[in-house]
C-alpha cells in the first residue's frame, strides 16, 4: 500500500510538471475510454499506470523476465506513456529510485522461493493484498480475492469429469472450447493446462483456451502465469493469444468499439467467434455495492441487466430484486447466453445467496430450464447468518457471505431436469473445507470430483424453492398474514388476514434525519436542505446539455463532502428539484426496540417511505392505529415480533421489517378503514362465534406470533415466507395474551420499574460512595454464564463508572427480538455515537428532560421482558 501511494503521488505530480506526459496521458485516457468504459475517470487511469509500474519491475526481477514489456500486448502501449513521462525531465531510474526500498523488500521476500510455483503463489498473494490495502474500492467493486488452489483444482477436475461422462470428450479435444471470463491471475487456465495431455497441449493452448481480465495488474500476472506454465510443459515460449484485456460483460454492450490495442481487439474478436462450451471461473460477487454516497457503485450493463429483467426478475415473486443485479448473477446470465444453445458446462464459484434467497426464485426457475443437471456444493461460511462463525476462520475466502461451487450442465441427451446439493458441516473451518475438496479430487483418480460427493437430489416446489422447509405442509394450512396479490387489489374479501402492509422506512442518511433531540434534528435538516439546494443552483449555473446530464455526470458532479447522497436524491437533483424544510414532517419513529426517535419523514430526504404515509400519515393516527412489525421474507436472523404506534425503521431489529397495521388511511389522514379483511373475519367467526371482532383477530395474531412452539416448529418457513396463522381452538387464550403483550410493548415507557434490581454505587479511595452521575456514554453488559441456546445471560449493567445495576433476572435475557435481547438493544442504542461518514453525533441523553430516563428505561424494559416471557410461557400450538 505505501509503495502504491507513493507511485500515485508521483504520477499526479508528473501530470502538473511534465507537458509531454500531459499530452501522452490525455491520449492514453481517450484510449482507455473507448476500450474500457466511455466514462472512465482519470483516477482509474492513474491506477492503471500504478499497477503497471509496480508489476513490471517485480516480473522482471522476481521472474527474470526482462522481455515482458516488449512481449505483452498491453504493456507495450503503456510503456509508451511511461516513456513520455520520463522523456524530457525525468530519468526513469531516478523517478522511481526513492521507491527502491519498497521494491527491494518485496524482492527480498521472494529470493528464498526456488520454484516458479512458489513465486507464482507469492505474486498472487501480493496482488490480493495490494488491492485490499491500497485500493479498497477497487477490491470491493471487482470482488478481488485469490481463489485457493484446492477450489480451482476441484472445479477443473469436475469439468474434466463431466466432459468424459456426458460426451466422452477429454481436455484438448478440438470440440472443447473454454473461457474464464474473470480470470484474475489466470489460475483456472493454469490448472487446465496442467491437466491436458501433452499430445494436445499446443493445440489446446493456441486454439481452445480463452480468458478475460479488466484489471491491469492481474492481467499481467495471468499472462505471466499462463505463458510460463505452457513454456515449462512445452519447452518453448509462446504468447498466450487467448488472453484479452477486456470487461467480459462489456462484450454484450453496443458501446464496446475498440479493445485498447489492435492486437487486443483481434484477440477479443477471435474469442467472440469461438463456439465456447465450457465457462469456468470465480466472478466477483458484491450485491451490496450500491452506496451512492461512496460513489463506488457496481457498473451498469444495460443489455445484461435487460436480459436479467426479462428472465430472472420477470419470473420472480420478490418485491425487492436488487440482489439479482449482483455481478455473479450477471455472469450466470451472460454464461447461459454465451453457450448459445450448445451443450456445455458452466462451473463457477459464487455467493450462496441464490440457492435459498427469496429474490432469486426466478433465477432458480431459469437455471433448471436452461440446464439439464445442476450441482451445487455449499461451502457455507455465511457469517451474517451465523454470527458464531468467523469469516477469517470458517470462510474459504475470509469474507462474510457464504460461498459455493455451482456446476450447471446442458446436455441434449437428457430430457429430465435434475438438481443435486451437498452442504459441508457448518462449523468446518476453511482448512477442513479445502482438505475436503482436495480429498475428493484425488479420491479414485483425478477425474471423479463430482462422483465421490454424497449428493442429495432436491425436488423444488412449485415456487421454485430448492431447499424446501420442513413442516411446509402444516405451515401452509395457516392463513397468510398478507399477500402481494391482495395488497395490490386492496380487497377485503381475499383469503388473507391483512389487506395491505408495508416495509419500514429507508432513509439512506439515518444520521441526518433521525435524532433523540428535536431541536438538533430541525437545525441539521434545515442545514442539509440548504446545502442540497446550493447543489441545485450550482448545477443550474453549469447548464449542461440534456444529453450529457446522465447518471454518471451527476455522480461526478456532486459534492460528497457536504451531503449524504442516495439514488433518489441524485434523481431529484437531475430534475433540478429543490427541497423545503417542513416542521410538520418531524414525526415519532420506533427506530430500534424500545428506542423512540424523531424522524424527519419526507419523501425527498428519505430514500423510500413505501406505504407508511397511508399507515401513519399524521401524528393523530399514532393515537389510534397499531402496527404489528415482523421480519420480511428472507430474514437471516432469529424471528421476532413487536407492536408499535409509530413509523418503524426498515432495520428495526429483524431484517427488512414489514408492518401490518390495523387501520389504513388516505395520505391526508382521512378515510380511515380497517385493514383486517372481511374474509378473515368470517373465517374466525365461523370457528369461534359471531362475537369475534377484527380487534380480537389483530391481538390473536400477535399472540400466535409470540408462541415459542410456533417459532420453533416453523423456523425454516418463517425465513422464506411471511407468517401463516392457524385458527386454533384456544382462540381466546391467544387473543388475551396478545392484548397483554400489546400493552407491555406499546406502553413500555409507562411500565413499572423492576423493583428487585440493585443500584451499586462506585466508591472512592476511602471507601465512600462517589456522587452518582446519570449521564450515559456507553453502558456495558455484565454476564457470567450462557443459556443452553447459546446467548449470554445478563446479570448486571454498568451504566457508567459511578453506577451499576445488578440482580437482573435471567428472564430479562430470554425476551429476544431478532438476535438480541431487549436489554442488549437498549445497551446498543442508548450510547453516544459519532457517525464515521458524516461526523454527526447522536446523544441519547438529550431525549428527555428527565436525567433518570435511560436508567429507568432499563428498569422498565426488565419488567417488560420478564412479563413477556411469563405471558407466553403457557402458549403451545398443537
Amino acid at each position: 500500500p505505501n509503495l502504491a501511494e507513493k507511485l500515485n503521488q508521483k504520477i499526479k505530480d508528473a501530470h502538473r510538471e511534465n507537458r509531454v506526459f500531459q499530452s501522452a496521458f490525455g491520449s492514453f485516457m481517450e484510449l482507455c475510454k473507448s476500450a474500457l468504459n466511455p466514462n472512465i475517470h482519470p483516477d482509474a487511469v492513474d491506477e492503471m499506470l500504478i499497477q503497471h509500474l509496480l508489476t513490471e519491475r517485480l516480473i522482471r526481477n522476481i521472474f527474470d523476465k526482462e522481455s515482458f514489456t516488449r512481449q505483452n500486448a498491453i504493456a507495450i502501449k503503456i510503456e509508451e506513456v511511461i516513456d513520455a513521462l520520463t522523456e524530457e525531465h525525468f530519468n526513469r531510474r531516478e523517478f522511481l529510485g526513492s521507491l527502491d526500498r519498497f521494491y527491494l523488500s518485496i524482492e527480498r521476500a521472494a529470493e528464498e522461493l526456488a520454484t516458479f510455483s512458489e513465486k507464482q503463489d507469492f505474486l498472487n498473494r501480493m496482488y490480493e493484498n495490494f488491492f485490499q490495502g491500497y485500493s479498497v474500492k477497487t477490491a470491493d467493486t471487482h470482488g478481488i480475492v485469490y481463489t485457493p488452489h484446492e477450489i480451482v483444482d476441484f472445479m477443473c477436475a469436475a469439468v474434466q469429469e463431466v466432459l468424459q461422462d456426458e460426451w466422452g470428450y477429454t481436455l484438448g479435444d478440438e470440440r472443447v472450447q473454454v473461457i474464464d471470463p474473470a480470470t484474475g491471475t489466470g489460475n483456472f487456465i493454469v490448472h487446465l493446462l496442467d491437466r491436458v495431455d501433452v499430445r494436445y497441449l499446443d493445440a489446446f493452448y493456441r486454439n481452445s483456451l480463452f480468458a478475460n481480465e479488466i484489471m491491469l495488474m492481474p492481467y499481467y500476472i495471468a499472462s505471466l502465469n499462463i505463458e510460463t506454465t505452457y513454456g515449462q510443459r512445452a519447452g518453448v515460449y509462446r504468447p498466450f493469444e487467448g488472453l484479452a484485456f477486456v470487461d467480459t460483460l462489456d462484450l454484450t454492450e453496443s458501446r464496446q468499439i475498440s479493445m485498447f490495442t489492435e492486437r487486443n481487439t483481434q484477440r477479443v474478436m477471435r474469442q467472440q467467434r469461438a463456439p465456447i462450451n465450457i465457462i469456468i471461473g470465480n466472478p466477483p460477487y458484491n450485491t451490496q455495492q450500491t452506496n451512492e454516497h461512496d460513489n463506488n457503485k457496481n457498473r451498469k450493463y444495460p443489455v445484461i441487466d435487460g436480459y436479467i429483467q426479462e428472465t430472472y426478475a420477470k419470473d420472480g415473486t420478490a418485491g425487492l430484486k436488487n440482489k439479482l443485479y449482483d455481478p455473479y448473477v450477471k455472469f450466470f446470465r451472460w454464461a447461459t447466453d454465451r453457450l448459445g444453445g450448445r451443450d456445455g458446462i458452466v462451473c463457477m464459484v459464487t455467493n450462496n445467496g441464490f440457492v435459498d434467497g427469496v429474490a432469486f426464485d426466478g433465477m432458480r426457475k431459469h437455471l433448471l430450464q436452461d440446464f439439464t443437471r445442476v450441482y451445487h456444493l455449499d461451502l457455507h461460511g455465511n457469517v451474517r447468518q451465523n454470527p458464531k462463525l468467523s469469516g477469517t476462520t470458517h470462510n474459504v475466502f475470509g469474507i462474510q457471505v457464504g460461498v459455493g461451487i455451482t456446476i450447471a450442465i446442458k446436455s441434449s441427451k437428457h430430457t429430465e431436469r435434475e438438481l443435486y446439493y451437498h452442504r459441508v458441516p457448518e462449523n468446518w473451518t476453511k482448512v477442513e473445507k479445502l482438505s475436503f475438496l482436495a480429498e475428493h479430487v484425488e479420491l479414485q483418480g483425478r477425474h471423479n470430483a463430482l462422483n465421490t460427493i454424497p449428493w442429495t437430489r432436491l425436488i423444488p416446489n412449485d415456487r421454485y424453492m430448492w431447499l424446501v422447509p420442513a413442516e411446509g405442509e402444516a405451515f401452509n394450512l395457516g392463513i397468510p398474514m398478507g399477500t402481494k396479490a391482495t395488497k395490490r387489489q386492496e380487497s377485503t374479501s381475499s383469503p388473507n388476514i391483512f389487506s395491505t402492509y408495508s416495509l419500514g422506512v429507508v432513509t439512506a442518511r439515518d444520521s441526518v434525519v433521525y435524532d433523540f433531540n428535536n431541536a438538533n434534528l430541525s437545525k441539521r435538516v434545515m442545514d442539509f436542505v440548504n446545502r442540497y439546494n446550493f447543489e441545485v443552483s450550482r448545477l443550474m449555473k453549469m447548464n449542461p446539455p440534456k444529453k450529457e446530464l446522465n447518471e454518471r455526470y451527476i455522480d461526478d458532479f456532486v459534492d460528497y463532502s457536504q451531503i449524504q447522497w442516495d439514488g433518489t436524491l441524485k434523481a431529484d437533483l437531475r430534475k433540478l428539484k429543490t427541497a423545503t424544510y417542513t416542521p410538520s414532517h418531524l414525526r415519532n419513529c420506533i427506530y430500534r426496540p424500545f428506542t423512540k426517535k424523531t424522524l424527519y419523514f419526507d419523501r425527498m430526504l428519505n430514500n423510500s417511505v413505501y406505504l407508511l404515509h397511508r399507515i401513519f400519515p399524521t401524528p393523530e393516527s399514532e393515537q389510534e392505529n397499531r402496527g404489528i412489525i415482523i421480519p420480511g421474507i428472507g430474514n437471516r436472523r432469529a424471528f421476532g415480533v413487536f407492536m408499535t404506534q409509530y413509523i418503524p425503521s426498515l432495520d428495526f431489529s429483524f431484517e427488512k421489517v414489514q408492518c401490518f397495521p390495523f387501520y389504513t388511511y388516505d395520505e391526508d389522514g382521512g378515510n380511515r378503514r380497517e385493514n383486517i379483511t372481511d374474509w378473515a373475519l368470517q373465517e374466525f367467526q365461523a370457528q369461534h362465534g359471531a362475537s369475534v371482532t377484527k380487534w380480537d383477530i389483530f391481538y390473536y395474531v400477535y399472540g400466535v406470533l409470540h408462541d415459542p412452539t410456533y417459532r420453533t416448529r416453523f423456523a425454516d418457513n418463517l425465513k422464506k415466507d411471511l407468517p401463516r396463522i392457524p385458527i386454533l381452538a384456544n382462540f381466546t387464550a391467544y387473543r388475551d395474551v396478545g392484548k397483554r403483550l400489546a400493552t407491555l410493548h406499546l406502553d413500555y415507557e409507562k411500565q413499572p420499574r423492576f423493583r428487585d434490581l440493585n443500584w451499586e454505587h462506585a466508591k472512592d479511595g476511602n471507601g465512600k460512595p462517589v456522587p452518582v452521575s446519570y449521564r450515559v456514554q456507553k453502558m456495558k453488559a455484565i454476564s457470567t454464564e450462557k443459556h443452553p441456546d447459546g446467548y449470554a445471560i445478563i446479570s448486571a449493567i454498568q451504566v457508567n463508572p459511578t453506577l451499576t445495576i445488578t440482580n437482573i433476572p435471567p428472564e430479562a435475557s430470554a425476551y429476544r427480538l431478532g438476535n438480541r435481547s431487549a436489554l442488549e438493544w437498549i445497551i446498543d442504542q442508548y450510547q453516544v455515537k459519532t457517525d464515521k461518514r458524516s461526523g454527526i453525533t447522536s446523544d441519547p441523553n438529550g431525549y428527555s428532560d428527565d436525567e433518570h430516563y435511560i436508567i429507568e428505561l432499563v428498569e422498565r424494559v426488565v419488567t417488560v421482558s420478564v412479563e413477556t416471557v411469563k405471558a407466553v410461557a403457557g402458549l403451545s400450538i398443537p
